[in-house]
């Protein structure tokens, strides 16, 4: 049960990391929150339901349920926080160049242009790795870390 929900959320993660959106426009923050708040508020039903699961239909030990009521809404978290530090780095790299395209002269701003046109995107790509790579780090934690046995579900 921890390796299926391991590779799930980090095969989710990786996709929505990757899927070509590194800047956000406000429509898009919207969505953004309403998930950040649909997680928090989906995190609530998900213990109701799965206490309520194991105190009348015994499928699923008190114990389990409470570890995957715990552990299923912090890797959806872990998700939102690794696209947010994601589009959190491209929108600070572009700030600093709209800075400098409105406060430096022309020709300081040119060879700096010029150095953003050139490592710009590997920079982009560098803050992807990055963001993937502790994703997997947070849900080796999240799904290993834990003490309670999750195997009991299936």
């Amino acid at each position: 049960m921890k390796w299926i929900g391991f590779t799930l959320f980090i095969i989710i993660t990786l996709i929505y990391i990757w899927d070509g959106t590194d800047l956000f426009t406000k429509k898009e923050w919207r969505g953004f929150g309403i998930k950040f708040i649909s997680v928090l508020i989906g995190a609530f039903a998900l213990v109701f339901i799965l206490v309520g699961i194991s105190k009348f239909i015994p499928i699923i030990t008190k114990e389990t349920a409470r570890a995957l009521s715990a552990i299923i809404p912090v890797s959806f978290m872990a998700i939102l926080v690794s696209k947010f530090s994601v589009v959190m780095l491209s929108a600070i790299f572009d700030i600093i160049i709209r800075f400098h395209e409105r406060y430096n002269t022309a020709e300081n701003y040119s060879k700096l242009s010029s150095l953003f046109n050139k490592y710009g995107p590997k920079l982009r790509v560098l803050a992807k790795c990055l963001a993937s790579f502790g994703c997997i780090l947070m849900f080796y934690g999240i799904w290993f870390g834990s003490t309670v046995r999750v195997e009991e579900v299936l």
